[in-house]
Parts: structure tokens; C-alpha cells; sequence
């Protein structure tokens, strides 16, 4: 796994869509191999955005955490602990999140990951996107 410059914001580039028109299924992405860590700060990895979400793995090295924030152009916000341990600030609340765990939670509530373990903590962060859900009428 290698390490990347300090950033605290992800750029969201389009997705695309002809893979899966053309083939039928997209291929798998493999967590581990994209997973990347700094010393300076963690480390946002943009995996996927397309017609109807996004999916960002966030990589943490102990001590290191995410400022708690909203994701106002998400419907829902879905957050899954791929590796380590830590918590994770909803609203006004923290709560431990470790590998395993899954929380669903709407997007305009303010969320933020904390590694407050040993080692690295990693967790997937997927977007339902409100723009691409929402019915024109």
C-alpha cells in the first residue's frame, strides 16, 4: 500500500457507464490494492462515481481522523469499516466502528471517522446521490 500527498477533499470525476452496457458487469475493485496511508493526514481514495452513487475508501493511520461534515448532495450516506478500529461522529453522537460494522444514515447528518486504534482504520463510504434519485415531474 503506498502513501499519497496531504488532501482533505476528494474530486469526484465522472464515472463511466459503457463497461457495464457492453459487458453486462463492471469489474470488482479490491479494497486492499487501493487502499493508500500518510503519516500526514488521512487519505481519501476515490473509487467510483456513477448514474446513481459514489464510493470513497478513506484510509487512517492511528490518531489521524476526519472532520465531522455533511454530505449535502447525498440522499443517504452508507459507511462500512473495512479494516481497524475507531469511532464514528453522527450529529451529535460518537459511536465505536470497527471492521464489520455498517451504518446507514441520512445525508445531511454530519458524520465524521476517528482512528483511535492501533493500527490502520479503513472505511468505505457510499453515497446515494440525491440529483440521480430524485423524480422530474
Amino acid at each position: 500500500m503506498g502513501s499519497t500527498s496531504n488532501s482533505d477533499t476528494v474530486s469526484l470525476a465522472k464515472g463511466s457507464w459503457g463497461d457495464l452496457e457492453k459487458e453486462g458487469a463492471m469489474e470488482p475493485i479490491h479494497l486492499f490494492e487501493k487502499a493508500e496511508f500518510s503519516k500526514e493526514n488521512f487519505v481519501p481514495k476515490q473509487l467510483y462515481i456513477g448514474e446513481a452513487g459514489a464510493a470513497v475508501l478513506i484510509c487512517f493511520e492511528p490518531g489521524q481522523v476526519m472532520p465531522i461534515h455533511p454530505h449535502p448532495g447525498a440522499l443517504e450516506v452508507i459507511l462500512y469499516g473495512v479494516e481497524g478500529e475507531g469511532t464514528l461522529a453522527i450529529g451529535n453522537e460518537e459511536k465505536p466502528f470497527k471492521k464489520g460494522d455498517l451504518i446507514f444514515c441520512k445525508g445531511e447528518v454530519p458524520v465524521g471517522p476517528r482512528n483511535t486504534g492501533q493500527g490502520r482504520f479503513v472505511v468505505l463510504v457510499t453515497l446515494i446521490l440525491k440529483k440521480l434519485v430524485s423524480k422530474e415531474g
